[in-house]
């Protein structure tokens, strides 16, 4: 029946073995790859697999698409042939009713009964006529849209349709899984963050609460050496003082002698009152 149709298909084609270059590359790129780089194009040959196998479904469908619009284009003209038949004939419906009219006069009966006849086939001739046309006027619009009734609808482009409108609802959920995902894995960084900020201030407090724990033993220490060196000076000057006091008695022999205690003995006093 389509034999003598000539029809292009406007769809875009791909080559023969894509997957053939790729997969060479594939070859040149996985040695240097790392997991995340090998998954991905196992995913993108996965893709184009699928991509593939759609355009294929969607030539298909465009060559029976326009296979049906050569169909109704054959029809048309018998459609509009037919209109032009009706209205010839609702025109000589005319012509004979206004004749039956000016000869009715004379036979009212007969003039009454071909008049009802000729309504009804009138009228029967113009729900015809309506029909076809209505017939058209859905044809127009469904060509115009370019697309078919769902009675002429193949199984496999309502199967593809359907895949189509699942494969974007799992494309959108992946989209809202990723970006939950990334959600929470910059809470996750901060979380770390904070955690390893915190132990960098509890480890720089504890420095810092060690650092004065010696500087307050090294203050004690200085002020037990400043009272160490207030003492040793306070003996060296009654020392001094007894040395003078020796030296005077000592230059006077004559006067009365001075119990003097000994300086060493007073020095072995002082250092085991310490």
């Amino acid at each position: 029946m389509f034999q003598y149709l000539q029809i292009t298909v406007g769809q875009p084609t791909f080559k023969a073995n894509p997957a053939g270059s790729v997969d060479s590359e594939n070859k040149q790129i996985l040695p240097l790859g790392t997991v995340e780089l090998r998954n991905e194009l196992e995913r993108l040959q996965t893709s184009l697999a699928h991509q593939q196998k759609s355009n294929l479904c969607l030539e298909a469908e465009n060559l029976e698409l326009k296979m049906d619009l050569e169909k109704h284009t054959k029809e048309t003209p018998h459609l509009q042939e037919q209109i032009q038949h009706l209205e010839n004939y609702i025109e000589l419906l005319k012509d004979e009713n206004q004749q039956q009219a000016s000869s009715s006069s004379d036979a009212p009966c007969v003039a009454e009964s071909r008049e009802e006849k000729k309504v009804s086939q009138l009228e029967r001739t113009v729900f015809i006529l309506k029909r076809v046309v209505e017939k058209l006027q859905v044809e127009n619009k469904r060509l115009l849209s370019g697309k078919r009734p769902l009675s002429e609808r193949s199984p496999s482009a309502d199967k593809l349709r359907r895949d189509h409108i699942r494969l974007k609802e799992q494309h959108t959920d992946s989209l809202q899984k990723i970006q939950i995902l990334e959600a929470h894995l910059q809470a996750a960084k901060k979380l770390s963050k904070s955690r390893m900020e915190s132990a960098e201030v509890e480890q720089l407090k504890a420095q810092l609460d060690e650092v004065k724990e010696q500087l307050a033993q090294k203050a004690h220490l200085l002020e037990k050496v400043k009272s160490l060196l207030h003492a040793a000076a306070a003996k060296e000057k009654r020392l001094l003082e007894e040395i003078a006091e020796l030296k005077f008695a000592i230059d006077r022999p004559d006067d009365h002698q001075l119990d003097i205690p000994s300086p060493i003995e007073e020095v072995s006093e002082i250092s085991s009152d310490n």
